[in-house]
């Protein structure tokens, strides 16, 4: 089952909400005025917005949390890939241009699989191209360590090789980790049913509490276009930083081009 707001860019979705909110406000006070019920609700209303924010606030630090997993990632990779061309370079002529040239590429073409995408990836198939780079680099290395050429320094590129595997894996697996489709489903509808209760529970001062019911909705639907914008961290405005890994790809091109 694929959510609403899985298909919308975050700040489309918080509009929607924006919006959805003011209409059930109206909604709940037309209620209340219907059945003229004098009955105090301002402690329900309370609770009810307490639990939106405390369930925004959850949802907010999943999505930061994961973030700055993306984050950590990318510097990681880039650390691992960058202790593997030094190791290379250390290898024999004929075997250290090409490795390079394939790192080269390899890392071209993970900057192309980490800023193209999906808004929402969760079932985001595995990087293949990147995937057949580095079998093509493990099999160079197993060629130079069945000729024995250098085999500290075969073993050393070898150890630096299967880190950026482990690099790669787990970037990937943490690309793919999106808040659950129930959590942000979940607070959708608590944000409108919150709504409901505002519009019902103000409606005695309906002209008096349109303006700041309007404003606490804009907030609250900002907020929540907020968490879903980090938790999209390649086509959302909050964008995971590539620099470290620009950075790699400008200093292996320009080795490149000596």
């Amino acid at each position: 089952m694929i959510s609403f707001i899985d298909m919308l860019p975050p700040w489309v979705a918080g509009l929607v909400l924006f919006v959805g909110a003011c209409i059930i406000a109206e909604l709940g006070a037309a209620l209340r005025g219907k059945h003229e019920l004098k009955a105090e609700t301002f402690a329900a209303t309370a609770a009810t917005v307490s639990l939106l924010s405390l369930l925004i606030g959850f949802t907010f630090s999943v999505a930061l949390n994961r973030y700055d997993a993306r984050r950590d990632m990318v510097v990681e990779e880039t650390a691992a890939l960058t202790q593997l061309a030094e190791r290379i370079r250390l290898e024999p002529e004929a075997e250290r241009a090409p490795m390079l040239a394939l790192v080269r590429t390899y890392v071209d073409q993970r900057l192309l699989y980490f800023t193209n995408g999906v808004a929402v990836d969760r079932q985001r198939a595995a990087d293949a191209r990147s995937d057949a780079l580095q079998a093509q680099l493990w099999a160079k290395v197993r060629d130079l360590n069945e000729a024995e050429v250098r085999p500290l320094i075969t073993r050393m590129v070898a150890e630096s090789l299967t880190r950026v595997d482990d690099a790669a894996l787990h970037r990937e697996a943490i690309g793919r980790a999106h808040i659950p489709r129930a959590v942000v489903n979940l607070l959708a509808v608590f944000s409108l049913l919150t709504a409901g209760v505002l519009g019902y529970t103000t409606a005695t001062w309906r002209a008096r509490s349109r303006l700041p019911n309007t404003i606490f909705f804009l907030l609250a639907s900002l907020a929540i276009a907020l968490v879903l914008d980090l938790d999209r961290p390649r086509t959302a405005l909050v964008q995971v930083s590539q620099q470290s890994m620009l950075e790699l790809q400008s200093r292996l091109k320009m080795e490149g081009l000596r």
